[in-house]
């Protein structure tokens, strides 16, 4: 049996971050993953879908080049291009962490890895050879999955989930998306640049339902007026097949048909916890999620638990965050997670970023609430760049000045969501963001002016 101080079990942004920061601190660290080092981020979630974001990006710019007086022949997309593309920026990013985690000397085992009891895991690698590993310490790090959909159907040929978009033989000419949240709208946004008719059907009144109403009624407006179809307040019944994939909804009381050559499920993730074996450990566990607190503990001392698995928040900075407070109180420094101040990036067409409270969740809660607002066509750095579509919106209590949240629609909107998240952790107001010089012209001073006008007006819009 092979003893260590701590086994890691996934090697996602939780696992290969907490390994390579046990490794810099001396600690003997084994990590097992049953698959791609990266994890989903950098293999089937966030690299990959950006890298796509980027190509449509360039494409939207090389259709509106007359607009800024270059002359441009665009002959559409090359999609396997693209592709290689997203591939060539996993592998370096992959192999920089593989690098990373050799430099650290964290030993790295390919199998599939399950608890036999709380200081034991079974490592079961390829070609069904057996190991065990003995570890002081165990964090479980092996993020998610997609959420299964319980309708007829869904084994279609053709009915793919958000790994299989990323590697489709050509751009489809028909589309239909179920599921409204930030996987499925990223990928409705992307397609539908690159020419593809997309209908997207969503059970909830709204998609994307973390964001601010406000800005989810502008997103909808705008891909609308592009030919994107959304269906709300849609429950989808059976998937069948007939020339094309039929999606059969039920929407006011009627059943209406969607078809697409391919059907995206992007109806959410769910815990990875397949063949861990946790209850081996007697380790406490919500449905699918394992129970942590806010130092990543587990209900069994000496085993943690970061990054999706633990079901708090499925975003990957999150996931480095908790596996660095995992690390310290593995090695006896007593850290604690912070949630209360979580950014969040969208990447549609246009960008949405937030970090706190909604407009509506702030009233919900009992605030007096106060907003301020100012419009991306009023700022010279967005004229310039020809993105003059959407704003950027705070909201504050009326009583402290205290910022409640944040949210931005617009390009760059993902940049920008930095200085706002690292206002509200260090509890600035929106004045001292106003008083703050911002560099002009940049998208940034779109941020300062809506701050100004919290409590006060904007200098540029009347």
């Amino acid at each position: 049996m092979k003893q260590t101080d701590l086994v890691i079990i996934g090697g996602g942004p939780a696992g290969y971050a907490a390994a390579i920061r046990a490794g810099q601190k001396g600690i003997k660290t084994l990590l097992i993953e049953s698959r791609d080092i990266g994890g989903t981020c950098l293999n089937r979630g966030c690299i990959p879908t950006k890298a796509f974001f980027r190509s449509q990006e360039v494409f939207h710019l090389s259709e509106r080049a007359a607009e800024f007086g270059v002359q441009v022949k665009v002959d559409g997309v090359d999609w396997t291009r693209i592709v290689a593309r997203k591939n060539k920026v996993v592998k370096q990013l992959t192999g920089g962490v593989r690098f990373l985690l050799k430099k650290a000397g964290v030993e790295v085992v390919d199998g599939i890895g399950s608890f036999l009891d709380k200081q034991t895991i079974e490592v079961i690698e390829k070609e069904k050879k057996k190991e065990t590993i003995q570890a002081k310490h165990i964090l479980i790090a092996t993020g998610s999955k997609s959420a299964h959909l319980p309708v007829p159907g869904v084994d279609l040929d053709g009915v793919i989930d958000s790994d299989e978009v990323l590697d489709l033989p050509s751009i489809p000419e028909k589309l239909v998306v179920i599921g409204g949240g930030y996987i499925g709208m990223e990928m409705a946004c992307i397609l539908n640049t690159f020419g593809t008719q997309v209908e997207v059907i969503e059970m909830l009144p709204n998609i994307l339902p973390i964001a601010d109403s406000e800005v989810v009624k502008l997103l909808v407006e705008i891909l609308e007026k592009r030919g994107l179809k959304i269906h709300t307040n849609a429950k989808v019944v059976r998937i069948s097949k007939d020339k094309k994939l039929q999606v059969s909804y039920e929407q006011n009381s009627e059943t209406k048909v969607a078809e697409g050559d391919y059907v995206l499920i992007a109806t959410g993730r769910e815990p990875m916890t397949d063949h861990l074996y946790p209850e081996k450990a007697g380790i406490k566990m919500d449905r699918k999620a394992i129970t942590t607190d806010l130092q990543m503990k587990t209900s069994v001392p000496s085993i943690f638990a970061a990054g999706d698995v633990n079901g708090k928040y499925l975003l990957a900075h999150v996931a480095f965050k908790e596996a660095e407070v995992a690390i310290n109180n593995i090695m006896g420094k007593e850290a604690t997670m912070n949630y209360r101040v979580v950014p969040n990036c969208i990447f549609c067409s246009p960008e949405i970023s937030s970090v706190g409270l909604t407009e509506d969740e702030a009233i919900t809660s009992g605030f007096d609430v106060k907003v301020g607002k100012f419009p991306f066509r009023a700022v010279g750095k967005a004229l310039i760049e020809g993105e003059t579509e959407g704003f950027t919106k705070i909201i504050a209590d009326q009583k402290t000045g205290e910022i409640l949240g944040a949210h931005i629609i617009g390009p760059h909107a993902s940049d920008l969501i930095g200085e706002l998240t690292l206002a509200m952790a260090l509890e600035s107001t929106p004045e001292e963001i106003a008083h703050t010089i911002h560099p002009h012209p940049t998208l940034t001073e779109t941020v300062m002016e809506a701050a100004d006008s919290v409590f006060g007006s904007s200098l540029h819009l009347f």
